[in-house]
């Protein structure tokens, strides 16, 4: 029913074997406790580097044994579907063999199916409920870390369901990234660029975001986990304590959650629930948390957004809601959602720039205006939802057609010039361009989606109202003012 580690190892080997254009295998730096070697395979289509990342993870928690399983099952329905042309079908939900062809010739794909091979082997074989490493605890009789308490954020600060006692399920280890299993994790978040990272659970049906340890807030930059002492084994500790997240970052969390959820329910059904870690139970040393800390803990390090998929309905025992007798259905789902994951980390215009400017620097002046002047107020935030809401059709159609994506890159490089100069004005000839290149993108698109048509176009009526303005005031305009409604 479910895969072996060496039959898990065995379908990554044979599609880096058989398609070595497509799939890349390497073998992480460690091996587990028990010295078996850990594998992550990359799926990549196409030219051009300096991609943006996706990083599934599965096989955490050693007991959830269909997540390891569908992720090398999601592996190869990329692979099919990108070699011969065919859609992807889960359920009621279908991709587009173009929509596949998207995914991998603007990301990288990276899948560490099963990054506990020791605890899996001995669910397998043992211990059908065992969840964590098979870590020696000396001076205990018990074996075992969490791995996913063993991150790098809060670490041995014991909120909720996180512990410092060898002997329970939720054990932190002796520190920080003690163990290889989360040190392999990290060297794939240290060398590659992960835009985006997924930790594949079982079970409750939910997508969960940061935070774990508290709950969210919005207005006090100043209540941030950096200043919080960590390896004390106690919890937090202050009353009332909440963490910050930027209103910007907790629309993108919240509006992806929401996409896989729809995702997933057009499968079969399927009610997921999107919510932070903290509103399923308080933790600490998460990966998903860790993922999205580092950028805040170090400036220096790109910023990664970090989600926990919990796979599966509760059922009638807790083994069969963690590896049920039949999960064919429940894998339909968690491929959906990492599709649709997927999907939603494409950025059009970096695949724009990589593709056909010389500079990045037009594309970093307008990522510059999203995120230091449209996402300080309300107004602006509806002008980023409804750019990524419209981002995904677009890049879809620039993506195949040559003549649109030069007239995309034109319309980029001159905005990005503008909004480098506060001073300049927003030329007749550029309004034109981009109002034409609008409407054939609303044609086109809109045909199959309205609300994208409804997007375009008031982007065009806010484009003609910045016509003759400088950019310092048009910019002034989209953070007082959102998107006009019909």
């Amino acid at each position: 029913m479910y895969r072996t580690v060496p039959q898990l190892d065995s379908v990554t080997s044979l599609l880096a074997t058989w398609f070595p254009q497509l799939c890349t295998r390497t073998r992480l730096p460690e091996r587990s406790v028990q010295g078996r070697p850990v594998f992550a395979l990359r799926l990549r289509a196409g030219e051009g580097g300096n991609r943006r990342g996706v990083l599934f993870v599965g096989g955490t928690h050693a007991r959830e044994l269909m997540n390891p399983d569908a992720l090398v099952e999601f592996s190869v329905d990329l692979v099919v579907s990108y070699l011969t042309g065919t859609d992807i079908v889960y359920g009621g939900r279908t991709w587009k063999a173009e929509d596949v062809k998207l995914v991998l010739e603007s990301l990288d794909l990276w899948f560490v199916p099963c990054s506990n091979p020791d605890g899996r082997t001995k669910v397998l074989t043992v211990d059908n409920m065992w969840r964590k490493n098979l870590r020696d605890n000396p001076g205990t009789p018990c074996d075992g870390v969490d791995l996913n308490r063993n991150a790098d954020i809060l670490w041995g600060v014991t909120e909720g369901q996180t512990s410092c006692s060898p002997c329970t399920d939720i054990y932190v280890g002796a520190d920080r990234f003690s163990e290889p299993e989360t040190r392999n994790v990290k060297h794939l978040l240290d060398t590659e660029t992960i835009h985006t990272f997924a930790d594949v659970h079982s079970f409750s049906e939910l997508v969960l975001y940061p935070w774990g340890h508290a709950h969210n807030q919005t207005s006090d930059p100043a209540q941030r986990f950096t200043g919080l002492p960590t390896g004390t084994c106690e919890p937090i500790g202050i009353p009332g304590y909440e963490e910050y997240i930027t209103p910007q970052d907790l629309l993108r969390f919240t509006t992806v959650a929401q996409r896989l959820v729809d995702a997933i329910a057009a499968v079969r059904g399927s009610a997921y629930t999107p919510q932070t870690g903290r509103a399923l139970y308080a933790t600490t040393g998460t990966q998903g948390d860790y993922v999205y800390s580092r950028h805040i803990a170090d400036p220096a390090l790109g910023k990664t957004y970090g989600f926990t998929i919990e796979t599966g309905p509760r059922v009638g025992s807790v083994e069969d809601s963690f590896h049920p007798p039949d999960p064919t259905l429940i894998k339909l789902d968690t491929k959906a959602g990492l599709l649709a994951l997927a999907q939603q980390s494409i950025c059009a215009f970096d695949l724009i720039g990589l593709k056909l400017l010389t500079s990045r620097i037009e594309v970093d002046a307008l990522r510059r205006v999203r995120d230091d002047v449209l996402a300080s107020t309300e107004a602006g935030r509806e002008w980023i939802t409804l750019v990524e809401r419209v981002e995904l059709p677009v890049a879809s159609l620039v993506f195949t057609d040559e003549g649109l994506a030069a007239r995309a890159a034109t319309l980029i490089e001159h905005a990005g010039k503008l909004f480098e100069d506060e001073k300049s004005v927003v030329a007749d000839e550029d309004v034109d361009l981009g109002r034409a290149l609008l409407a054939e993108l609303a044609e086109r698109a809109g045909a199959e989606d309205a609300q994208v048509r409804t997007d375009l176009e008031a982007v065009g009526a806010a484009l003609e109202q910045a016509r003759g303005v400088p950019s310092a005031d048009v910019l002034k305009q989209l953070v007082s003012r959102g998107p006009l409604r019909n």
